[in-house]
C-alpha cells in the first residue's frame, strides 16, 4: 500500500525544506515545473515514477533518508548542516 497524495505532498515539502530550497530551485533540480511541485505539495497530483526517482537521488546526495513508496517512516532522522 502506498501513501496518499497528501502524505506524499507533505513529505515532498519536508524534503524541500530540509534541502533549504525554494519550490523553483527544487523543481529545477529534478526537471519539473514549479507548478508541478506546488501541485504535489498540495496533494493535487502524485509525482511520476521518474520524478520520485529524481527526488530519491537528490535526497541521497544530501544524505537524507527518503522512501516515497512506503507508509513506514518515509523520512527518518535529521541531518543537520555543519558550520
Amino acid at each position: 500500500m502506498t501513501m496518499s497524495k497528501n502524505q506524499q505532498g507533505s513529505l515532498i515539502q519536508t524534503l524541500r525544506h530540509r534541502l533549504s530550497m525554494t519550490q523553483e530551485e527544487f523543481a529545477h533540480s529534478i526537471g519539473v515545473t514549479v507548478s508541478t511541485v506546488n501541485r504535489w505539495e498540495n496533494g493535487h497530483i502524485e509525482p511520476s515514477r521518474l520524478a520520485r526517482k529524481a527526488m530519491q537521488n537528490l535526497a541521497s546526495q544530501a544524505a537524507i533518508p527518503l522512501d516515497l513508496d512506503s507508509d513506514a517512516a518515509p523520512l527518518i532522522g535529521h541531518i543537520g548542516k555543519e558550520a
